[in-house]
């Protein structure tokens, strides 16, 4: 996958349980989720949002709505890719992190404006 993110490709990554693909590319580029979350469905959103790397968080979250943070917000939890995961290999898991309490306090400062 190409540093610069598409929803056409991501969701292809995401259909081929390309983890490492996507978060390589939003580690270059986290601004552009921003671009792309309209694009997306929920579900890859979700996907997207945890497959953020942590020093990169911040930096995609302040790009994103208020709107947008909340839904992000809300994809905190692991089951919330469950479709993703069920015929992922054993290690999928991997890939994808929950925000730490200060990013979560990040996603709800920017609902609340």
């Amino acid at each position: 996958m190409p540093n610069t993110l598409t929803a056409a490709a991501t969701r292809a990554a995401l259909s081929r349980r390309a983890f490492a693909e996507i978060k390589e590319a939003l580690t270059a580029s986290p601004r552009s989720l921003a671009r792309l979350w309209p694009r997306l469905t929920p579900l890859e959103r979700a996907a997207c949002w945890r497959l953020l790397p942590a020093g990169r968080l911040a930096e995609a979250a302040r790009a994103l709505s208020g709107q947008a943070r909340w839904q992000a917000y809300q994809s905190s939890s692991i089951e919330c890719l469950a479709p993703l995961l069920e015929d992922a290999a054993i290690g999928a898991r991997k890939f994808f992190r929950a925000p730490s309490r200060r990013e979560a306090a990040l996603l709800r400062s920017g609902i609340k404006r």
